[in-house]
């Protein structure tokens, strides 16, 4: 197994997520899938081994992310693509563009009609009805597509009519097609809490919900024993167990960077890690060099959020940081009150923005008690924002 920090994984580097697999084919019988997962937990890394493995399962498999995204045409075109590229399914591909008119595969990749390009509907329509009219079964896996949605919802008025617009079509483009075609859809912000902010639920009530977590703590502790074993690293139960605790939230992003620079400490040190290694490295991490590493945990509420929710979301982080117990909720209301005088309207925004930071990985309930999930983060909160 090799080190891939923040890259996607695959083959023999994939590692576990064995019961994550057997729900997804399982609920896939029946259902589209909406994939719940914050990010660095290993979703796109999850979708690539269903693509894979869809053979298995009497499927043929496409996935493609919707992150860069800036039209709705871009989006249809990230689907040809992928369809296109793809060459495990190089031969199924050839015969469904044979049989679609609004574009064709060139040298130079796809190629629409000129007519074609701002017609996305028709053209997305047509590949749900070439796919669903064969007699194969498929899985279409989008990525990244709550990013897109929000992107449109930067523009303006007219934005959010075309985010509305597109989603409402891309829930008809399942329903229509549904028998031969499933669809997951993912995205490390909630697609489902983004919907309801926009009062659009009814857009993906179709999709069933499969939440995906970090490891346990029994599949961390084997991740990092089987990334020692291939490194020659001496990594005893207890360093393990030292790793997980002080990530807090086996998330397999950060056990790999904190493996990683591990390695990199054993090897200038020359010698074998330890507990204090574990704990420098950690510190090391949180330093101003490395802040890249979680900065985007505070730039992605002004993404998903705006102003002034995401003012608000620091305010309450800044507070539940201060401990590792958490804070109550009404604690944070009193916090929150700061801001918004209006009881009622307080409420409404709290039980939104902790929704929000629950469902994007931020936090968790325990206890009784909203605490960050990863031990890392809250640390790093605590020093940046509540100094």
């Amino acid at each position: 197994m090799k080190i891939s920090v923040g890259n996607p994984v695959e083959g023999d580097d994939f590692f576990d997520r064995e019961q994550e697999q057997v729900r997804a084919w399982r609920k896939l019988e029946g259902s589209h899938l909406l994939m719940l997962a914050p990010r660095r937990i290993g979703k796109t890394s999850l979708i690539l081994r269903l693509c894979s493995t869809a053979g298995q399962h009497q499927r043929y498999a496409v996935h493609c992310s919707f992150a860069k995204c800036e039209s709705e045409s871009d989006c249809i075109r990230e689907l040809f693509t992928a369809l296109a590229t793809q060459q495990s399914i190089a031969q199924r591909t050839k015969a469904l563009f044979a049989s679609i008119k609004s574009v064709k595969v060139g040298e130079l990749g796809i190629e629409w009609h000129a007519a074609t390009a701002e017609k996305w509907r028709e053209a997305g329509e047509e590949l749900g009805k070439a796919l669903s009219d064969g007699s194969d079964d498929w899985l279409v896996c989008i990525d990244e597509l709550p990013v897109f949605i929000i992107n449109l919802l930067q523009q303006g008025d007219e934005g959010r009519r075309r985010a509305r617009a597109f989603l409402y079509w891309l829930r008809d483009l399942r329903q229509t097609h549904y028998r031969r075609v499933k669809w997951l859809l993912a995205g490390s912000i909630g697609l489902d809490t983004l919907a309801a902010r926009l009062g659009l639920s009814d857009t993906i009530n179709d999709l069933e919900p499969f939440p995906l977590d970090a490891f346990s703590e029994d599949s961390a502790l084997r991740f990092l024993a089987e990334l020692a074993r291939s490194y020659g690293i001496a990594l005893d139960e207890e360093l393990r167990a030292a790793i997980v605790r002080r990530v807090g939230w086996p998330v397999p992003y950060y056990l790999q960077l904190m493996f990683e620079h591990l390695r990199e400490e054993c090897l200038e040190q020359g010698r074998e890690p330890d507990a204090a290694m574990v704990e420098q490295v950690f510190e090391k991490l949180l330093g101003m060099g490395y802040r890249n590493h979680f900065d985007y945990w505070r730039q992605r509420l002004d993404e998903e959020l705006g102003q002034p929710e995401a003012g608000h979301a620091v305010l309450l982080l800044a507070r539940i940081c201060q401990s590792a117990a958490g804070e109550a909720r009404a604690n944070l209301a009193q916090v929150l009150g700061q801001r918004i005088g209006d009881i009622d309207e307080r409420d409404k925004m709290l039980n939104y923005l902790l929704e929000v930071l629950v469902s994007d990985g931020y936090l968790m309930l325990r206890a009784g008690r909203y605490a960050f999930r990863l031990e890392w983060l809250r640390v790093y909160w605590q020093r940046r924002f509540a100094a």
